[in-house]
């Protein structure tokens, strides 16, 4: 049998040399491919921060009621009013006013936090309103039906107290509401970071809070229009029944700094919530 002829020295070595340069090729492309990864990644993640809460903030501004929802106001924090049913009276008698609810969602509705009730002047269109001490109770369907009003499926009668002035009268709109406070402060899920969170306060003057969603920049804020103007200001006006929206700076941030920058990555997010419930 013939002996077969190896690899000599030579083309080992042009061998070795080129897988080198391949691998080199393979490795650099598939190092650039991670951090291109782990960018869109962490980007992904600074906006998933940034529209995390985005619902549930606009739902509760934007039923504030403009004249009187907002109680103070900052840039980085605001406490409101936030209404979470309306209705009309039906009649005030023995110290108790009956009201009919329009439909409302039965989740919301059964949250806990009732602080109070606003009428509206049926002459200058301005809510008054009550708190502290102010009370619900499930009313007297009989009281509406007495006056002619039909409530609808879905709504409910409730009796409130103490009773409205005798200037709320038949077919007043009446809102109840809960007291929130919303701010930016020091996270407790992601320490070290900014969190926003949702505090609801009870007429005993407990409060229960949430952290809705972390973490954001230190540009995250809040800022301010009034009246008709077109350009949210950094300070809110001094006469706090001026304000007719507020501009939310919800700028999130990514838990993790991706490979070849020096922080995490800054999704900027800007958004506009104007209030329902205003007269001008």
């Amino acid at each position: 049998m013939r002996n077969r002829r190896g690899f000599t020295m030579v083309e080992l070595l042009v061998s070795m040399v080129i897988f080198a340069v391949i691998g080199a090729a393979f490795t650099k492309l598939l190092s650039t491919q991670g951090r291109f990864f782990d960018h869109q990644g962490t980007a992904n993640a600074a906006r998933n921060v940034s529209r995390g809460s985005l619902n549930r903030v606009v739902s509760d501004f934007r039923m504030i009621e403009a004249t009187g929802g907002v109680i103070s106001a900052d840039k980085k924090e605001m406490e409101i009013r936030v209404p979470f049913a309306i209705g009309i009276v039906c009649a005030t008698a023995a110290g108790v006013t009956t009201v009919s609810l329009l439909p409302v969602d039965s989740v919301m509705y059964a949250q806990p936090g009732f602080y109070g009730y606003a009428w509206r002047s049926v002459t200058t269109g301005a809510y008054s309103y009550v708190e502290k001490p102010a009370g619900e109770a499930v009313g007297d369907a009989a009281v509406c039906t007495g006056k002619n009003i039909t409530t609808l499926t879905g709504g409910k009668i409730v009796a409130l107290t103490p009773a409205l002035p005798v200037a709320a009268t038949l077919g007043t709109p009446v809102l109840l509401y809960r007291r929130v406070k919303y701010e930016f402060d020091d996270s407790q899920t992601v320490i070290g970071k900014t969190g926003l969170f949702r505090t609801v306060i009870f007429q005993d003057g407990s409060e229960a809070s949430e952290e809705l969603v972390a973490p954001f920049a230190s540009s995250a804020k809040f800022k301010f229009f009034s009246l008709n103007g077109v350009n949210a200001t950094s300070n809110p006006p001094a006469n706090l029944s001026d304000l007719r929206g507020i501009e939310l700076h919800l700028d999130g941030l990514s838990e993790v700094t991706p490979r070849g920058q020096m922080g995490p990555q800054k999704a900027p997010f800007i958004t506009a919530v104007y209030f329902k419930n205003r007269i001008i």
